[in-house]
């Protein structure tokens, strides 16, 4: 009987399964798994099942798979994995930091978004608001971390603000009253294309009044007006790695601790200003 991976996503939207991130994640593992003779199902849980290792260990341990490949985890689910992890093989793909005991597959989102800083400033944008979820999950820390590294050395001002959901117009006016941004990095494309939406609604230019950039490089992001600047990451490459190691795992590989971080690419178009 095929063994059974289990892909692990802890309080996510529904516009995280549709998003290019998720999509290229599953796509990536699965024809890893089947590749390895392995099969993939898809394991998400709520905010309050990995509030604690008791609670987490009951939503996934009771799911009938042989591993865990956790996508981008909370800070609760990644202090609850390591008794998850005793009881299955288990890798974390986008890992809200580089220095956690668990083997784990990343891009390089603070050198990334540290370089997007750094071009926004070469372009004579110095206010640049960096949006979170106000749950931060997977490699919101690091390109935070990022984020703050380049407006220290930079001598920027540090703007920081979660981006509550649905973006809508009062919420969107509400971020330029309070941060008066000239450039606004959102946490994903879609939510990039919605500010592009509520920002010329408000008849606010972009980008000659705010600059946007969003992340993942989605299908549609060259589509957009204006052009959406973007950051590409690896993630069919980072599933394909995960799954991989954990075919060798459940084949009884000694993989032992395993860290890989890819590199990000900036995807420079007209939204930033710049063109590339």
């Amino acid at each position: 009987m095929a063994s059974t991976i289990g892909i692990v996503s802890v309080g996510q939207l529904p516009l995280f399964f549709t998003g290019r991130y998720f999509r290229e994640i599953l796509a990536g593992a699965s024809e890893a798994a089947v590749a390895r003779g392995c099969q993939v199902k898809l394991l998400p849980i709520g905010h309050d099942q990995a509030a604690s290792s008791a609670s987490a260990r009951a939503a996934l341990l009771t799911q009938a798979v042989d591993a865990l490949l956790v996508v981008a985890p909370s800070e609760a689910l990644l202090a609850a994995l390591g008794e998850l992890f005793d009881s299955l093989p288990g890798i974390v793909v986008s890992p809200p930091q580089l220095d956690i005991p668990y083997s784990y597959v990343a891009s390089d989102n603070f050198v990334i978004t540290r370089r997007l800083v750094e071009h926004l400033a070469d372009h004579g944008l110095h206010r640049v608001l960096l949006l979170r979820p106000d749950v931060l999950t997977g490699d919101y820390w690091e390109r935070t971390r990022g984020y703050e590294h380049a407006v220290t050395a930079l001598d920027m001002p540090r703007l920081l603000a979660d981006l509550l959901r649905p973006v809508t117009p009062e919420l969107t006016q509400a971020l330029l009253e309070a941060y008066s941004p000239d450039a606004i990095i959102a946490p994903c494309d879609e939510d990039a294309v919605a500010l592009l939406t509520t920002l010329r609604g408000l008849g606010v230019r972009v980008p000659e009044d705010v600059a946007i950039v969003g992340y993942d490089d989605d299908e549609y992001a060259d589509e957009t007006n204006p052009p959406l600047t973007t950051v590409e990451q690896p993630i069919t490459e980072m599933a394909r790695r995960a799954t991989h190691y954990l075919a060798d795992r459940l084949a009884g590989v000694d993989r032992r601790m395993y860290h890989a971080v890819l590199a990000n690419r900036l995807v420079v178009r007209a939204s930033c200003g710049s063109h590339p």
